[in-house]
């Protein structure tokens, strides 16, 4: 019995460890925001490091890249 504790309580810290890595990963990508017409009118880089930034305005037609790009 104590041994299935042992390995009940090993697996949930082990799941609740990769939910938490998968969520940091998953913040990593740049947002694009477009107006009504659809032209890119600004974008925010998170989690990428030195490529980190934002310009121009934020709007709710938006969509979301997720990685960092490879600047070379």
């Amino acid at each position: 019995m104590r041994r299935m504790r042992i390995l009940i309580a090993t697996l949930g810290v082990s799941v609740l460890l990769a939910a938490s890595f998968a969520a940091t990963a998953g913040w990593q990508g740049t947002w694009s925001y477009y107006s009504d017409e659809g032209a890119l009118v600004g974008q925010w880089t998170a989690g990428c490091g030195a490529a980190d930034g934002r310009w121009g305005q934020t709007t709710a037609n938006r969509s979301f890249t997720q990685g960092c790009a490879a600047s070379e």
